[in-house]
């Protein structure tokens, strides 16, 4: 039986359930709570907004950003005269943000509101689905027609696990694990002050009865079936 159980994960997030997932001690020390971008809906960002806590942002794998030619945006602050100095610098972890861009969709009223950022992240999804599907022109032209920015939904890609071993790189891989896109919503859960306890998240985990994973099974897994560098 493989570590992930990769159908439970699928059936989960289908449904429009979260799972949770930690990336590691040694890392950040975070839980991320974790939705399919297809199955986001008001309901699910209001959840995400009230019991995680943190920045609600869209994932996807390095296929969405090369297709659609999205640079990092520690690559665009690297050619600004004073923001250089600025993407010079790490974070305590180590590695360089997988932040691309920040974006709203062009039927949003202000962009901030649960019904706004489920529109964005639905639509971020059917772009995702066409990049994965090979329709790359179809995708661009819908990514530049329906949107715009800077917006309130950041985007991030991952730069794979064989690089970085952050929520992006973890959620991109368990997707595909899942047999799914790599469309994934993830949000940091806090506490007060603080990030919420691996303890204390696991306690969430099982009050709302759901699946808890840890990445350290994520990249056991990715390895042995070849996503390292998705």
């Amino acid at each position: 039986m493989d570590m992930i159980d990769s159908i439970s994960v699928r059936g989960e997030l289908l449904k429009g359930r979260p799972v949770l997932v930690f990336d590691s001690i040694e890392r950040e020390a975070e839980t991320d709570m974790v939705y399919y971008a297809e199955a986001i809906d008001y309901r699910s960002i209001a959840f995400m907004r009230k019991n995680a806590g943190g920045q609600i942002c869209f994932v996807s794998g390095s296929r969405f950003r090369e297709s659609l030619g999205i640079p990092f945006l520690a690559e665009l602050y690297s050619k600004h005269p004073v923001l250089r100095e600025l993407s010079a610098k790490r974070p305590g972890y180590g590695d360089q943000p997988a932040f691309n861009v920040w974006l709203n969709h062009v039927n949003t009223k202000t962009g901030i509101s649960d019904h706004d950022k489920a529109l964005t992240i639905r639509a971020l999804h059917e772009v995702a689905e066409l990049v994965y599907k090979g329709l790359v022109v179809e995708a661009r032209e819908k990514f530049t027609r329906e949107f715009y920015g800077p917006g309130h939904v950041p985007v991030l890609t991952s730069r794979g696990l064989s690089v970085r071993r952050g929520h992006t790189e973890l959620t991109v891989a368990l997707s595909l694990l899942a047999g799914l896109t790599p469309s994934i919503v993830i949000a940091e859960m806090l506490d007060e002050g603080l990030s919420l306890s691996y303890e204390d998240a696991k306690k969430f985990a099982r009050r709302h009865g759901l699946l808890y994973i840890d990445g350290v099974d994520i990249v056991a897994e990715a390895e042995k079936r070849g996503f390292l560098n998705d």
